[in-house]
């Protein structure tokens, strides 16, 4: 990994599987779908705009009932939601068999190059003995069909992982005369793919031997990736917001319709939200707050958006229908390592959260449950959401890794009935444009002297009324660069 920490400001402000053996199945009893959530968001309920983007991501985890002509199972999920049951996938492990202790494990998929992030990672040789720490690492998930396994590009000679977002040389001459401390950044908001480059916000600290810390602001990076996995991370120099500030973007991120929206942690603890331009994210004057019923310029006129939650991560999908596309994922402050789901129609809220199961571990945490506060991510390049499958990951308690885990949720049978027509609907009116443009065609080859395609004629097969090249492919271009915005 190729990494340069110490880039001009200038250069940045336009940018601003199948399961493993042994997997552990878990029917799960919910309470009525009509049941309140446990923990009612109250916010702001004002207009905001919710288009769907076309589509769903890619679906990679497939078993013998996961044929896509299988209508009976296809539709959205019952909401306030319940499971149908908890699978236990494993460890997400790396490919050189090094049992890291390690945790976050949040994912993204940039430019469809996928990778797994991780806090802490104490690192180990071949022969199982502790190098140090890294305080944050990036893995690369090669076969999204087996995303358990994901892969370290770099690593140093002494078989220490090296960093995802790097020191730069000032802090590196502060850890060396201060053998007693240690610069960490944290990314528990992940990576938001903005189109051009991924973007992660992280909170710096000094963190001392005796345990204290000292929190020093937000950071931001970019990142931009090759098809081998490989990536050369940016850093930009100053921190986007000091200690008495917001962790803006430190608790989640997510990329849409042409803004990057922000959770992060207020002064008081609260979670405010904060949004800002794909192509300014830099730039610390053009972020936006969430007042309750418009968008400020001063972060002081925030109001709270999530409450009484620790971690998680607001996505964007059709899992619970259109209605309600923004769905929150993650745990709450109680200590119960619950994973709890809320779902809304505005990106702002409000969420009204339910637990639908607990986050437990496998080797570490029998009689603890899980982590006390579990950092619990939902994925959905690995899930199906059309079969209302949802792949999560939690952390164990240390020592212990990142747990992954598919969620099935119940059918809502009644929006499942009315999809089905929607879809059977848009496939007769495909067909009809599809027959519609066959005898256009054969107008025009007979207009033109042309009675069949199966002609003698050596050419390339074309549309002879307009003179086109008609081909099996589909282009796709991948932006890998875009002209700056003229400042104002």
């Amino acid at each position: 990994m190729l990494a340069s920490s110490d880039v001009p400001t200038e250069g940045l402000a336009a940018l601003s599987a199948m399961p493993p053996e042994n997997t552990i199945t878990d029917n799960v009893t919910n309470a009525s779908a009509s049941s309140p959530g446990n923990n009612a968001n109250d916010g702001p309920h004002t207009a905001a705009d919710t288009q769907i983007e076309a589509g769903e991501p890619s679906i990679t985890h497939k078993t013998g009932t996961d044929d896509p002509d299988h209508e009976a199972d296809i539709g959205p999920a019952i909401y306030p939601p319940a499971l149908e049951n908890m699978e236990v996938l494993g460890y997400i492990k790396d490919k050189n068999g090094i049992d890291y202790f390690r945790d976050i494990g949040c994912s993204a998929s940039i430019h469809d190059e996928v990778y797994f992030v991780f806090g802490d990672t104490f690192c180990k040789n071949s022969a199982g003995k502790s190098v140090g720490t890294t305080s944050n690492t990036i893995a690369y998930v090669e076969d999204r069909t087996n995303f358990l396994e994901s892969e370290y590009r770099e690593i140093s000679n002494n078989a220490r992982v090296k960093a995802f977002v790097p020191l730069n040389d000032r802090e590196i001459r502060f850890e060396e005369k201060n053998e007693n401390a240690r610069v960490v950044f944290r990314m528990f908001g992940g990576i938001a793919d903005i189109g051009v480059v991924g973007v992660i916000w992280f909170q710096k600290s000094i963190k001392y031997e005796n345990g204290e810390e000292s929190y020093r602001g937000v950071g931001q990076a970019r990142l931009s990736t090759y098809s081998d996995g490989s990536i050369i991370v940016e850093r930009l120099p100053p921190l986007l917001f000091g200690p008495n500030e917001p962790k803006i973007g430190s608790f989640s991120t997510l990329f849409y319709k042409g803004h990057v929206y922000l959770w992060g942690d207020g002064p008081k603890g609260q979670i405010m939200l904060a949004r800002v331009d794909q192509y300014e994210t830099a730039l610390r004057d053009r972020y936006e707050y969430w007042s309750g019923s418009d968008w400020v310029q001063r972060w002081h006129d925030a109001v709270p958006v999530l409450h009484d939650v620790q971690h998680g991560a607001i996505i964007h999908t059709n899992l619970f229908g259109k209605e309600k596309p923004f769905v929150f994922v993650g745990v709450n402050n109680r200590a119960d390592s619950m994973v709890q789901i809320g779902a809304a129609a505005e990106v702002q809220g409000p969420f009204a959260l339910t637990a639908v199961c607990q986050a437990t571990g496998i080797k570490n945490d029998k009689e603890h449950k899980c982590c006390i506060y579990p950092h619990i991510y939902p994925h959905l390049w690995a899930s199906n959401v059309p079969k209302r499958e949802l792949m999560i990951t939690w952390s164990e308690s240390p020592p212990g890794g990142v747990i992954a885990a598919k969620l099935k949720f119940k059918i809502d049978e009644v929006a499942a009935v009315k999809e089905a027509e929607e879809r059977k609907r848009a496939a007769e009116e495909q067909e009809t444009r599809r027959l519609a443009s066959i005898a256009k065609e054969q107008e025009a080859n007979f207009e033109y002297g042309f009675v069949s395609d199966e002609s003698d004629d050596p050419r390339p097969r074309r549309d002879r009324s307009e003179g086109r090249l008609k081909t099996g492919y589909v282009l796709r271009v991948v932006r890998t660069s875009s002209d700056h915005p003229t400042k104002p």
